[in-house]
């Protein structure tokens, strides 16, 4: 133990210490912003940036990973709690909502089931972020511009309100957020973008105090609430809640994932660790991770964490070594709150505006959204209905449509058989050419099956298969390479279709059958029906076994016209 510790601190301290604070400094604003951004008090968003961020930064996989407030979970979470705002019971609600979150990202870690993350699609979630990013920049226009944008649920609705009291306009509100958002893309082209943000909301936050526009109509933190100058109490959620929040916690412990896992996938471990980072790299550790930090969080009035991509390129960028940089970072963010809270309460309103507008804009993926409109309809599909949704429904019940969508679309394209018939060439090669609409007599056809003989498949195979009713002696050599999803329905049309080239005085032979299918076949006594002599098990050499079909059936076709 004591050798591990010398070993960190004449190696990692130093830069775990320098990151940790450069991840602070910038993570401070943000945590507030990101706050504001869901309805809530922006101290609310500091406790995250220390609780969360520092159990999370222990018990996760990806040891460079960065857990606090996100854009996209704090819209949601905005979404949910817009009901309560105000009420006395708000703190209560949001304890409970991120309780449940942790527990649900909790137990599907334990349950293993990271894997499930693969299975929402890039065009899902393209259109769910830029929907999100989106409905940021809108909900930042009246902080921005001193116009009320009204407390609609529906993205449309206040942008209709937004247009109507547009008479409400504050030049010195826009002008302190434009300078913002001026100075945070500026800074962010130049070697020292670690520190735009900070470096933005220093010089706007100056010059308002110095202009004394904060008494002319320019809002600041204080205007909403203090900031605290002391820890979080500990408390606890309200049992009698978790009806209420259950649905959107589930959503957001979704989002949450999707997004933590895809992160995390991206970053590079530090070479000390890429043996142990082989062993345990899974989206599942992951998610026990982000449940453990959101349900530390919640007992100290936290809002739903996830992985940050901003502060996680900041923590890198500054020279992190080891997952310490990420507790160092909520020390340091403790340590500024209890310093420096009356600092912070002068932060301009609008100079959060700006910096949000900035992070969504930079969430807005250009390239993203034309490779995924060129690749396939499909693809157009599930992007364009994500996105309308986040403008039209609360934002949890897009992202149940976003995974539904995904899983449609995976189980859609999944289903899609294509059938290709193989013309010999000699000597066990064959050629792909376009299948004919009808059977030929008294010679056989090879078709090979594209796709995954599984029960949702069966009925567009059933079409796609070449009808006998008119041939004579037509066999069908039909090559199920690398199928192994063949269950009950597969077989049974399988029978179907061989007593119907029966019926023509035809047969039906299969051919690079492996294991799995034929202990099917075996199982299901399918074996017997086909014919256990018109069944060729896959060979180690390709298109051996099809070889050996197509011998076979020229030999019996030769014995049908002997007869």
């Amino acid at each position: 133990m004591t050798e591990r510790l010398s070993h960190y601190v004449q190696r990692s301290f130093t830069a775990d210490l320098i990151a940790g604070l450069t991840g602070a400094t910038a993570g401070v604003p943000q945590a507030m912003a990101f706050a504001i951004l869901a309805g809530i008090d922006p101290f609310y968003g500091l406790y995250t940036a220390i609780v969360s961020t520092i159990v999370s930064g222990l018990c996760g996989r990806a040891s460079l990973l960065t857990t606090g407030p996100t854009n996209a979970l704090a819209v949601v979470v905005g979404s949910t709690l817009a009901p309560f705002t105000g009420s006395d019971d708000l703190l209560a609600r949001l304890v409970t909502l991120t309780v449940l979150v942790g527990v649900i990202q909790l137990l599907m870690g334990l349950l293993r089931l990271g894997e499930l993350t693969r299975y929402v699609s890039v065009a899902v979630m393209t259109g769910f972020v830029t929907g999100a990013a989106s409905l940021v920049i809108l909900g930042q226009i009246g902080s921005l511009t001193g116009v009320s944008t009204g407390s609609y649920s529906r993205a449309v609705l206040r942008v209709a309100n937004l247009i109507s009291h547009f008479d409400q306009f504050h030049w010195r509100t826009f002008l302190i957020g434009a300078a913002t958002i001026g100075i945070i893309v500026w800074l962010h082209q130049t070697r020292y973008t670690t520190f735009a943000t900070l470096a933005a909301i220093v010089v706007t936050g100056a010059a308002v105090a110095v202009l004394g526009w904060d008494t002319q109509g320019v809002g600041i933190v204080s205007t909403l609430s203090e900031i605290p100058d002391h820890l979080p109490a500990f408390t606890l959620p309200e049992v009698s809640y978790i009806d209420d929040m259950l649905t959107a916690a589930l959503a957001i412990a979704v989002l949450g994932l999707v997004q933590t896992a895809a992160l995390s996938q991206e970053i590079e471990e530090p070479n000390e660790q890429v043996a142990h980072a082989s062993t345990t790299n899974n989206a599942s550790r992951e998610f026990i991770g982000q449940g453990l930090g959101n349900i530390a969080g919640a007992f100290f009035q936290s809002m739903p964490a996830g992985g940050s991509l901003s502060r996680t390129a900041i923590n890198i960028i500054a020279g992190a070594h080891t997952r310490l940089a990420n507790v160092w970072a909520g020390v340091f963010v403790a340590l500024i709150m209890l310093l420096f809270s009356g600092l912070a309460e002068h932060v301009v309103l609008a100079s959060l505006a700006g910096h949000l507008i900035v992070a969504a804009a930079m969430l807005i993926d250009l390239d993203q959204i034309r490779l995924v409109w060129a690749a396939s309809w499909t693809g157009r599909a599930a992007m364009m209905a994500t996105f309308i949704s986040t403008w039209v429904l609360p934002l949890e019940y897009s992202v149940y449509i976003g995974v539904v969508l995904s899983l449609a679309l995976y189980l859609y394209q999944s289903s899609r058989i294509q059938l290709m018939q193989l013309e010999p060439l000699g000597d066990n090669t064959f050629r792909e050419i376009a299948m004919g609409d009808t059977l030929p007599d008294n010679g056989p056809v090879i078709l090979s099956i594209h796709g995954h003989l599984y029960f949702a498949a069966m009925h567009d195979l059933l079409e796609k298969l070449p009808k006998p009713d008119d041939s004579n002696h037509p066999v069908v050599i039909l090559r199920l390479r690398g199928d192994e999803m063949l269950a009950g329905t597969g077989t049974k049309l399988l029978v179907s279709y061989a007593e119907q080239l029966r019926a023509q005085d035809g047969k039906l032979i299969l051919c690079g059958v492996g294991a799995q299918v034929m202990d099917t076949l075996v199982r299901t006594n399918s074996i017997h029906d086909i014919g256990e002599e018109n069944i060729f098990p896959a060979g180690k050499v390709l298109l051996t076994s099809t070889q050996k079909a197509l011998d076979y059936a020229h030999d019996w076709l030769d014995e049908q016209t002997d007869l």
